[in-house]
């Protein structure tokens, strides 16, 4: 397994532990609040959201062969 492919299977793995942690959150607040692994953090919706999308390129990007 190359050190791309680590890389990004890490990355999905902590985007889907973030995830799966913040599945309480409400659907009206237009604020999030996001448990990380050592602090919560707090932001609207609209940049959680283009931060994971952001992270989700990258991970394409390093699977990309």
């Amino acid at each position: 397994m190359g050190k791309k492919m680590l890389c990004a299977l890490v990355l999905i793995g902590l985007c889907a532990l973030v995830l799966v942690i913040n599945t309480r959150s409400s659907l009206l607040e237009r604020e999030v609040s996001i448990d990380l692994l050592v602090t919560t953090v707090k932001m609207l919706k609209s940049l959680a959201f283009l931060l994971f999308t952001t992270t989700g390129v990258a991970i394409g990007v390093l699977l990309h062969k």
